[in-house]
């Protein structure tokens, strides 16, 4: 038995409610077993491309190169994403060592904030703290508004950081970068980027000594393949690209007034996180809401709140204040014990969540004799606390029978949690409505509308809430495909079959054959809930890399990279702690498990599931992941790359 908040779980109760994950899980297998293929490639889609068409920059800015960067001349240090995680790079960088003159950002949006610059949604806040999520806190000394920031301010930090570091003169904003390959003779790399518009004349060819790839998680929508996609009249949007010409409001607001849907019937295709945030604004004005489901999520409470200027100067109190707050949310995240004695953050991310550890990695190590007792004690722990939001469900929605459909039935790790206040009682209102698609989607769309279920149901606007393509199946896990760049390494070797072939890297930041290249991790890195910790972690520890191995090599113009030799080593290491990654196996479809082809591929045998083990994310959680490259830096002995002075 467990027991949690003194509720307890029987050994009855417990098998009952794994049969009911076990059918949600072979529903949604059985009603889409497409995998990722479930999705259109929209950079390959003339029909539909243009649903990720810029809808915030101005159409005259950023159509020349800023006279502060010489083109003509070879770049030392391109990063390619402006977003968190670019202007990450780009200051760490500069941290350790790099000159401002020698760095260039590009960016196909035409602003700062990657994400944070594309979602401008109504009700768009950080799911995580802002305290800890959002980055160089510190170092700006800014105060966020609330414990969990609204997308104005958000978009606002990185502007900050951009304009505390000087970076907007070093910024080539509406370029996206479709090449690369490396030149052997010149020991460089020749970067081709493509204009974000109809000047073909804007388009570059940069010759750069090191390529940073920073980000780039969330930028591509996932645009659900539906038979009549292409059919419907009314009008139509990504959340990502919001319309407020169309919906009223605007980007700069916290609540956007979506005056102009008063008499507009709206449907939105999704109840993810990005939903979950707009539905509760977009019940508030439209005359008709219908709410399409497949899979409903988790809903604890967020409790947001206004900050407190004197809780501020407690929190802020000593030097290194925000790493130190990361740490321990990841420490309780992850499982460490013994637990801290205070938890810093203390939300639902963090309390009343044990199981949670598995989708990031557990702290301590899991031995394969201890994975059947791992996994069953992940599950019955979990299950009080799922038991509790789901009860929750039932304590605010009114209708008993929408209640039950927006109930979760999976362990709370095999999807990202969400938390709001609002979501639950938006479903109180008589304009609203939701129709749950017992896992199967949509049937078809319609001049009209959408039909769900056998029944048509007309629409002015049908908004899709349906993510990012952050991976491409099973074949694409390379940087390249998650870019969207054509790159070609040394002696003409290709990254995305290079990938294809083995997930092979150092540290999962950088691979043989791509001198001079790194990249933000995922596989062979430690990714966690709060992804900006993990940004910082890999642009100190690239920018530590780059600048010593300049060191090391006794030149400017050093060649980098990593060993064949020390990238199977790391795979070993990655593989000896993926275990505490066990409980991810058989969940519902998503994007962790790619809409479930990890799970079909883990089945075709020892050999597969070995190869699969090598290519995880590491499996101890960022503090351990930290951990080991503190020690590996250490030494200085940079041990695992081959640096070398530039012919």
């Amino acid at each position: 038995m467990a027991t949690l908040n003194n509720t307890v779980t029987s050994a009855t109760a417990v098998a009952d409610i794994e049969a009911k994950y076990n059918a949600e899980r072979d529903k949604r297998l059985q009603e889409r077993p497409q995998g990722e293929a479930q999705s259109i490639d929209l950079t390959t889609s003339e029909k539909f491309k243009h649903l990720q068409d810029d809808p915030w920059v101005i159409p005259d800015e950023h159509t020349s190169v800023p006279e502060t960067i010489n083109i003509s001349n070879p770049i030392k240090y391109l990063i390619v994403g402006a977003g968190y995680s670019g202007l990450l790079f780009a200051v760490r960088l500069l941290e350790a060592g790099a000159k401002l003159d020698e760095l260039v950002i590009v960016d196909t949006a035409g602003g700062y904030g990657g994400v944070w610059y594309w979602n401008r949604y109504p009700g768009l806040m950080c799911d995580v703290e802002s305290y800890i999520y959002m980055p160089l806190l510190e170092e700006t000394g800014y105060m966020p508004k609330h414990k969990y920031s609204y997308g104005p301010e958000l978009r606002g930090q990185a502007n900050r950081i951009a304009d505390k570091w000087n970076l907007r003169g070093r910024t080539l904003f509406r370029q996206q970068t479709k090449q690369m390959h490396w030149n052997t003779e010149k020991n460089e790399w020749i970067v081709k980027t493509q204009f974000a518009g109809d000047k073909r004349d804007l388009d570059l060819e940069l010759h750069v000594k090191y390529v940073i790839l920073a980000g780039g998680q969330a930028t591509r929508p996932k645009i659900p393949v539906v038979e009549g996609f292409d059919t419907f009249k009314g009008h139509i949007f990504h959340t990502s690209r919001w319309n407020y010409g169309y919906t009223g409001g605007s980007d700069g607001e916290v609540k956007p007034e979506l005056t102009k849907l008063k008499d507009k019937t709206v449907g939105i295709i999704g109840t993810g996180a990005t939903a979950v945030q707009a539905i509760p604004e977009l019940a508030k004005y439209a005359k008709q809401l219908f709410v399409i489901q497949r899979t409903p999520s988790s809903i604890d409470e967020r409790n947001q709140r206004e900050t407190d200027p004197e809780e501020w100067k407690n929190i802020t109190g000593k030097k290194g204040w925000w790493w130190d707050r990361n740490v321990n949310f990841a420490e309780f995240l992850h499982q460490k014990q013994p637990q801290p004695a205070v938890n810093m953050v203390s939300d639902r991310w963090v309390v009343d969540n044990p199981s949670y550890c598995t989708a990031w990695g557990k702290d301590s190590a899991v031995t394969l004799d201890q994975v059947p007792q791992y996994v069953k004690k992940l599950h019955v722990n979990d299950i009080p606390r799922a038991e509790r939001v789901r009860k929750r469900v039932d304590e605010i929605v009114n209708d008993k029978e929408t209640a039950q459909k927006l109930k979760h039935w999976y362990p709370t790790w095999c999807k990202r949690p969400c938390f709001h206040d609002d979501f639950l009682p938006a479903f109180n209102k008589s304009n609203v409505t939701l129709l749950d698609t017992n896992g199967h989607g949509v049937d078809r769309i319609t001049e009209k509308g959408v039909v769900v279920n056998g029944i048509e149901h007309e629409l002015d606007l049908l908004i899709l809430g349906t993510g990012y393509k952050v991976l491409g199946g099973t074949t694409n896990l390379s940087p390249a495909f998650r870019f969207g760049i054509k790159i070609t390494g040394r002696d003409g070797l290709d990254m995305d079959a290079a990938f294809q072939e083995e997930i092979s890297t150092l540290h999962g930041l950088c691979r043989a054959g791509f001198p001079n290249l790194f990249f933000a991790g995922a596989p062979q890195a430690s990714l966690t809930a709060n992804q900006i910790m993990s940004m910082d972690t890999f642009a100190r520890h690239i920018g530590y890399v780059i600048m010593e191995g300049q060191t090391k090599a006794g030149t400017a113009n050093a060649i980098i990279e990593s060993t064949q030799a020390a990238q199977d080593a790391w795979g070993d290491q990655v593989a000896a702690v993926a275990l505490g990654l066990a409980g991810n196996t058989g969940c519902t479809p998503n994007y962790f498990n790619l809409e479930g082809e990890l799970d079909r591929l883990a089945s075709l045998g020892p050999e597969v599931q070995a190869k699969m083990m090598r290519g995880q994310i590491w499996g101890r959680g960022i503090n351990n992941y930290v951990e080991v490259l503190d020690k590996w830096r250490s030494d200085g002995v940079l041990r695992g790359l081959d640096i070398k002075a530039a012919a």
